[in-house]
């Protein structure tokens, strides 16, 4: 996703979290998770938000030309 800004790395991140407790809460349904599946969820709700808003790409600064006026 590239650099985001605060809101919107934010924003993601919460709704990650949302959908993925809700999906540990309905896996629960199906098998035997502890505590309803909320630790499931929050888990693979924290994972994902990570990797969808993480900038993987090269983090070295890259050289920038400067402009200074006369």
């Amino acid at each position: 996703m590239g650099p985001l800004p605060q809101l919107y790395r934010l924003l993601i991140a919460g709704v990650v979290l949302v959908l993925s407790l809700a999906g540990g809460v309905w896996l629960a349904g199906w098998l035997a998770l502890p505590l309803g599946g909320v630790g499931v969820g929050l888990g693979a709700g924290l994972l994902l938000a990570f990797v969808a808003t993480h900038d993987f790409s090269d983090s070295s600064p890259r050289p920038t030309r400067v402009h200074r006026r006369r």
